[in-house]
């Protein structure tokens, strides 16, 4: 059974409900860090390049996917790639509790994200309830950020820092933030889920509430708290202000896993060997975050590089395989067929040293050819009718998707 398949729901009620769903599925260890080093690089429009194609790409995802059997094919015929996609991303939320979270508030901070995470998993397991825990979990967000921002825990005013790097770095960046948050989104689970679980209209208006409020008023929050986490003021961040950034963390944290590795595990064909080797991969990642600011590099720290290594699979691997495996094109399927991915393999591995450059060497211009080589990759892909056609010259009709 396709986990995916409940029945549309049309009421303005539930479409609500989803816009919550969606916006916290989405504050991710991303949208909730991300935003502190390109403000600390870029200053405030580091913040904005990150944030509109964030909030446009992902509410586009409503409109775009028209049917709700659309969601329903993608998450079937897709269902290795959108699997990795939700296991990297709690992953990578392993060890952001390691790194960042642990560093603001110490050891309570795996304790709470497990427990709230197992809780989550347990309790939303039906859509509706899902709906009211997400609705919960964004009030809590939200209550959270009036409190830091107007309540008596408020800091001092601390000015958002001017950026460390050329605006002109920038340049390389947005292509590759539009590439990632246009086409990363139909790999996400959580929100194939949403759109097969709502009528046309309701998607939409889920979506673009979703998006263009609650998810933007999320990350309006990183932006707001982004002066108190650079290096020079985040020794000295009063406690109660520290709990507050951190039990926004926490809570979203433990909002993403339970939904995504619900996503992964509620498909009744399952490798009784899968949630050992899960949790042995997530206690590493968990691992890796505790100790990987005890490496000291020229440019950051440790947890930076590895927070960094993380991205890639965002800003490129899985939009590389959305753009050549999942869209469509004349005379291309939407189907992850073998020739499909070894150009997907052999794009990614030419223009990995490009990102490696750009993202890791602090050499924005790179990232400009090196998305070029993802996008031009497309034009080598094979084309449907060619390969039917010889498949009848040869004697052997090939049936296409």
């Amino acid at each position: 059974m396709n986990p995916l398949s409940n029945t549309p729901d049309n009421s303005r009620l539930f479409a609500l409900g989803w816009g919550a769903f969606l916006a916290c599925s989405w504050t991710w260890c991303i949208g909730m860090f991300l935003p502190v080093l390109l403000v600390r690089d870029f200053g405030e429009m580091g913040w904005l390049v990150f944030a509109a194609p964030n909030v446009v790409g992902a509410a586009a995802m409503g409109w775009v996917l028209r049917r709700r059997e659309t969601a329903l094919r993608l998450a079937d015929t897709h269902r290795t790639a959108a699997t990795a996609f939700s296991f990297v991303t709690i992953l990578f939320h392993a060890f952001f509790v390691g790194w960042i979270i642990r560093a603001l508030v110490g050891e309570v901070a795996e304790i709470f994200t497990v427990v709230a995470a197992g809780g989550l998993f347990i309790l939303g397991r039906h859509a509706r309830r899902d709906l009211i825990i997400a609705t919960a979990v964004l009030a809590v967000s939200l209550g959270l950020f009036a409190f830091a921002a107007w309540g008596p825990a408020a800091h001092g005013a601390i000015p958002l820092p001017t950026g460390r790097l050329p605006i002109s770095g920038l340049i390389g960046l947005a292509p590759v933030c539009v590439f990632g948050f246009a086409l990363c989104p139909y790999l996400d689970l959580t929100f194939l889920r949403a759109r097969a679980s709502m009528t046309t209209n309701a998607a939409i208006a889920a979506f673009t509430l979703g998006f263009g409020i609650f998810f933007l008023l999320m990350i309006v929050f990183t932006l707001w708290y982004a002066r108190y986490l650079q290096p020079r003021y985040v020794a000295a961040l009063p406690r109660p202000l520290a709990w507050i950034i951190a039990f926004h963390m926490m809570l979203q944290s433990a909002f993403t896993v339970a939904v995504h590795g619900r996503a992964i595990t509620g498909e009744g064909r399952r490798d009784p060997r899968g949630p050992a080797v899960f949790t042995v991969c997530a206690v590493i990642a968990f691992l890796v975050g505790v100790w990987a600011d005890r490496l000291r590099l020229p440019a950051f720290a440790g947890g930076e590089l590895v927070y960094r290594l993380f991205m890639a699979f965002y800003g490129l691997i899985f939009p590389a395989y959305v753009w050549l495996c999942m869209v469509p094109g004349r005379g291309s399927d939407a189907t992850p067929t073998k020739p499909k991915l070894i150009v997907l393999s052999v794009a990614v591995a030419v223009a990995a040293p490009m990102f490696w450059m750009g993202f890791i060497a602090g050499r924005m211009f790179w990232l400009l050819p090196g998305l070029a080589v993802v996008l031009l990759a497309r034009l080598a892909l094979p084309r449907v009718g060619a390969r039917a056609k010889v498949g009848v010259t040869a004697g052997r009709p090939i049936a296409s998707r």
